[in-house]
């Protein structure tokens, strides 16, 4: 029986650490979410892999953009609170393809925000592939669709 798990992207938009007046913009694709079909609870499961992609950037001269991402939970929803949890430091990610700055590969936290991406100075444009893998839940996780809301934070950040 295939097992269906999904974390559900929220959206934040945090422009920090720049003036007051200053007016900064971004035309930003963040994946809604991501799914992992859980065919064998002894083996990782990738997902689809997904782009984050942005345009038009308009920052404060000498900025960049920063982006990260958080889980709203400790765990994953179960269905019908039945079965264990599905941590939610299950889920990792590898980045590639990135244009108009850097990927980085990191680990889903309840506690933190885990940088996924940092622009060059100036961006105008960029892109970025991720692809997460949820580590095998292993037994006594309920079939059903598990469910986990993160939220992305997007910063623009002072470089020097």
């Amino acid at each position: 029986m295939k097992k269906y798990i999904c974390f559900i992207i929220l959206g934040l938009l945090l422009f920090s650490d720049f003036p007051i007046n200053a007016q900064e913009t971004v035309d930003i694709t963040l994946p809604a979410n991501v799914s992992f079909d859980v065919v064998d609870v002894k083996e990782d499961t990738e997902a689809d892999s997904v782009t984050l992609s942005y345009i038009d950037a308009n920052l404060t001269f000498r900025y960049l953009l920063s982006i990260s991402i958080k889980a709203n939970t400790t765990n994953f929803f179960r269905p019908n609170n039945a079965g264990d949890y599905i941590a939610a430091n299950s889920v990792s990610w590898t980045t590639s393809n990135a244009t108009g700055g850097f990927g980085f590969n990191g680990t889903l936290s309840s506690v933190n925000y885990n940088r996924v991406y940092r622009s060059t100075k100036n961006p105008g444009n960029g892109s970025l592939l991720i692809n997460f893998t949820l580590t095998a839940p292993g037994c006594g996780i309920r079939a059903g669709e598990h469910t986990l809301n993160c939220t992305w934070k997007i910063e623009s950040l002072f470089s020097p």
